[in-house]
């Protein structure tokens, strides 16, 4: 008999797919259980298996072929009655036991995973949209795609001051954002790779813990001896009238526009609001920031944030601070007017979009489990250990409240796994370096200036201008600066790099720093020449008033 090997539905939001490669031919004998072909959906793999043996008497769909649920993608010949369909090979939803559960597959949860899993562990992984999460989908990743593109297109523009004569007068956002979805496709099938490479069970649902410590999904179940929360956090909506229209956007939404407007108005001028506001400007959009406390990025150094500021407006982008957003209103040509209220005054700002980046709510509906869980706020209240207060039950990531960024919870991740294991271990996060993507770039970790003079009785300041070192000038960016702080100890503190290259920078000293070394070691470090890592050389030396190339 004949029998039809159909698609099934792969995930929850799958529409279709592409068959990406064949593992049998036609004529070929396979047994049940036997890998048939590859289908990516929504840039993920996925293996299909047979559920029969028998022979590959027709390859209806080859390699490259579009497929959707349902559609048949080959014929399987045989003489006996069998049971019907091939279906993905997933794990089957009886009662089972884990050493370890992960809720949520972004950069948290899939490095705790995938480490838990080297150990040796048992591991389920859970995951209700992306692989990735919110940094490589929604986040990090696409936005950084975007800031390189910018500079490619600012460096092109500029193409005169290195002897070049190239016009650029236009550009195609739609490939723009392509090369964007390309690159987060090619991470998240790495993911997926690297997922299936160490054993890891990955189960495209979402997931709750109930107060036995359940992992329940859909209507099924599993116990784990560990569960690690890693669920992250998502946009957060502002009480303004207006700010449901069709013109606003927020993080998720600007990343997928394939077509810019003439000009945006971005609320917030935080640091997603700010690389987002350098990024447009390069494009050519008009941008105007709405920022409600005195100055742009307000957590980092004042310096640092006046620098900038004034860059930005060099650039054309119009900054408004100490103002709050009062109304978003509709206008009859598409366009939207902001009212914006600075004191007693009224501004109005128009806009073709409006951007809004101001706050993350945390994910913490995890299911009957939150009502056993110690919060701090909103966040879920965590040791140095990213132990709950729930015996087996810990938490990294956004959910706990400390630094919201990609690398630090990895690191909580790591941390997690390492005293699940019983080998003690715990983060330092005023070490921990953190990176803006404005242009220049910035750079940083420990306290601020201002932070520093309030905390320390004596505190001494090293700075070092990148238009003194000779790589930069190389490079035609030489706007920004370093600057070091240390105690009255001789520990370095805090350190901020703003300018070409400082996301990068930082972790020379935040390496050293990690490991004790003090200010007066960090001196007699030699650095390649010409570098443009000589400024932080020469910031560390000017803290002993040693920077031979500082007047």
């Amino acid at each position: 008999m004949e029998i039809e090997i159909k698609i099934p539905a792969l995930s929850d939001t799958m529409k279709s797919g592409r068959i990406t490669k064949w593992y049998v031919e036609e004529g070929q004998y396979v047994e049940k259980d036997s890998c048939l072909c590859d289908i990516a959906v929504n840039k993920v793999n996925f293996e299909v298996y047979s559920d029969y043996e028998g022979i590959i008497s027709k390859i209806v769909c080859p390699a490259g072929s579009t497929v959707e649920p349902g559609d048949v993608i080959a014929i399987v010949t045989q003489s006996e009655e069998v049971k019907p369909s091939a279906t993905q090979k997933e794990i089957k939803y009886e009662y089972k036991e884990y050493d370890l559960a992960v809720i949520g597959a972004g950069p948290g949860g899939y490095v705790a995973a995938i480490k838990a899993a080297k150990k040796g562990a048992k591991v389920a992984l859970f995951e209700k949209d992306k692989l990735g999460g919110t940094c490589l989908n929604r986040g990090c990743i696409p936005t950084k795609a975007y800031a390189r593109i910018a500079e490619v297109y600012d460096i092109l523009k500029r193409s005169g001051e290195f002897g070049f004569d190239v016009k650029v007068n236009s550009f195609d956002y739609a490939k723009i954002v392509k090369r964007k979805n390309d690159i987060v496709g090619e991470l998240t099938e790495g993911i997926n790779a690297l997922l299936k490479a160490n054993g890891v069970d990955l189960f495209y649902a979402e997931a709750k813990v109930d107060k036995e410590k359940n992992v329940l999904f859909g209507e099924n179940k599993i116990k784990a001896k560990n569960i690690i929360i890693a669920t992250g956090s998502s946009p957060a909506e502002l009480p303004i009238e207006g700010i449901n229209s069709k013109n606003v956007m927020n993080s998720d939404v600007i990343l997928e526009i394939t077509s810019l407007p003439q000009s945006l108005c971005i609320i917030g001028g935080g640091v997603i609001g700010m690389e987002f506001a350098f990024i447009m400007n390069q494009f050519g959009v008009k941008v105007s920031v709405v920022e409600m406390m005195p100055d742009i990025l307000p957590i980092l150094d004042k310096e640092v944030s006046s620098f900038i500021r004034a860059i930005a407006q060099k650039r054309g982008i119009k900054i408004y601070t100490s103002s709050t957003v009062e109304r978003i209103d509709e206008e009859e040509n598409g366009g939207s007017i902001v009212t914006v209220k600075n004191g007693e005054n009224i501004k109005r700002i128009y806009a073709d979009k409006v951007f809004v980046s101001i706050g993350r709510k945390l994910n913490t509906d995890i299911g009957p489990i939150v009502e056993l869980l110690d919060f701090e706020g909103k966040a879920i209240k965590v040791d140095e250990y990213m132990r709950t207060n729930v015996e087996g039950v810990y938490a990294v990531g956004d959910v706990t409240g400390k630094m919201m960024l990609a690398h630090v919870a990895s690191a909580q991740g790591e941390v997690a796994v390492d005293n699940i294991f019983g080998e003690s271990n715990t983060l330092d996060y005023m070490k921990i370096p953190a990176a803006v993507f404005t242009e220049p770039e910035i750079g940083y970790f420990g306290y601020t200036e201002e932070e520093a003079r309030k905390k320390f009785k004596d505190i001494k300041v090293g700075r070092f201008n990148f238009e003194h070192n000779g790589r930069a000038k190389t490079y035609g960016e030489t706007e920004g600066f370093a600057k070091v702080i240390s105690n009255e100890k001789g520990e370095v503190v805090g350190v901020w790099v703003v300018g070409s290259g400082a996301s990068e920078l930082i972790h020379i000293l935040s390496t050293a720093c990690q490991e004790g070394v003090d200010a007066e070691a960090l001196k007699k470090a030699v650095y390649a020449h010409p570098t443009r890592s000589e400024t932080i050389m020469e910031a560390v030396k000017d803290i002993f008033g040693e920077s031979v190339h500082k007047v």
